[in-house]
């Protein structure tokens, strides 16, 4: 069966991309032609189709296809990427006729299946590679907190960090549990500024041993005690007088969330703070299959009543809960600068396709919290007595 002539992939782009509205873009196909969509005098990006097969993928497969082929530079975007990104939000209002209803059930059906999995990037990547897109103070990969909007990346990320430790609000001597401890600002500020004993956890050998060296440069041996080790299957029985976790819930999984914030419960001592730092959604929907493979691999961005309702169950009070989304959108922006910055060095360290996965990951999630598709939740739970 010779499905390219069964389907002309120019009237199903065709039947796609006049459907929206916007600053003026083009299409350019593999034949070398050039289509014109939206209003305006000048042209925000140009979106180019090396073949037939990429827009196979994108019927068949949405966000994993456009991904693969994107990282694969068999879809370029030239001009304005974010503005492209914007527009893929409305992707979901497009009105299927039966002919793109049959075009992309005939996708579906041809698009190979035995493709080769790519590897799933995610913490081990390397030290060094995150050291070019975070900053050099506290390695933080989460949300720093801009109070006036003019600081530099590293200064809010320890207002940040200062923020959180405000809202634990423990005495010297105090035990700390900080779940997926990331590079270790926060243990280091805990232990140094606030003289705390820190029980840290993580699956990444990558960050345990950043930290390991880290806690032993600055002689904190005896306040900071770092473990590779589930988070969510092995909780101690010992009970803590505090609980941080700085995005990491987002690896818990929806269906682990009510049994999770049940063990917390009993590994905080009663009346104790749980600190929250996540990226969640107002309402429930799963995570994209191309960023589940590519980026967050097993990942789940809790929606807030969802996550306020289990807490809540466990035997959690709330007594803070703050939509800091302007945080996020500003520290996007300065990794997206460094990311950028560093082009040359990751495409030589891994590969230009790998470049192109961090570049639309950014950029995308850069458009998904300032169109409010996900937000920054920073929460203070309290275990009741």
């Amino acid at each position: 069966m010779r499905h390219n002539e069964e389907v002309n992939y120019f009237r199903m782009i065709q039947e796609i991309f006049s459907q929206f509205t916007g600053p003026k873009f083009s299409i350019k196909l593999w034949d070398g032609t050039e289509h014109f969509y939206g209003t305006g005098d000048s042209t925000t990006f140009t979106l180019v189709f090396e073949d037939e097969k990429t827009v196979q993928r994108l019927l068949a497969q949405g966000a994993l296809g456009f991904g693969e082929a994107y990282m694969e530079g068999k879809l370029r975007v030239e001009g304005d990427l974010e503005a492209y990104l914007r527009l893929r939000h409305q992707f979901k209002h497009v009105r299927r006729s039966p002919r793109l209803i049959f075009a992309t059930l005939l996708s579906n059906w041809s698009v190979p299946r035995n493709r080769k999995d790519q590897i799933a990037y995610h913490y081990d990547l390397g030290n060094d590679f995150f050291q070019m897109i975070l900053d050099h103070k506290t390695m933080s990969y989460s949300a720093g907190r801009y109070e006036t909007g003019s600081e530099s990346l590293a200064d809010a990320q320890q207002k940040k960090i200062a923020l959180l430790g405000q809202w634990l609000n423990l005495p010297s001597g105090a035990s700390i549990l900080d779940l997926g401890f990331g590079w270790g600002g926060f243990a280091q500020y805990a232990a140094k500024e606030m003289h705390w004993h820190i029980t840290g956890y993580t699956l990444s050998n990558a960050q345990l041993e950043y930290c390991r060296e880290l806690i032993k440069k600055d002689h904190l041996e005896k306040e900071v005690s770092l473990e590779y080790r589930d988070m969510v299957e092995d909780l101690p029985s010992t009970q803590f007088d505090g609980i941080i976790m700085l995005e990491s819930i987002e690896h818990i999984g929806q269906q682990k969330l009510s049994m999770f914030f049940g063990r917390l419960h009993k590994v905080l001592k009663p009346g104790g703070p749980l600190v929250l730092q996540l990226t969640g959604r107002y309402k429930p929907r799963p995570v994209d299959k191309w960023t589940l493979k590519y980026v967050f691999p097993g990942g789940y961005l809790p929606a807030k009543e969802e996550l306020l309702s289990v807490a809540t169950q466990a035997g959690f009070s709330v007594e803070e809960f703050r939509d800091d989304t302007p945080d996020y959108i500003r520290t996007m922006t300065e990794w997206i600068k460094n990311l950028e910055s560093h082009r040359s060095d990751i495409e030589q360290k891994f590969d230009p396709a790998f470049y192109r996965l961090w570049e639309l990951w950014m950029h995308g999630a850069k458009i998904a919290f300032e169109i409010n598709s996900m937000s920054l939740f920073r929460i203070r739970l309290k275990r009741t007595e």
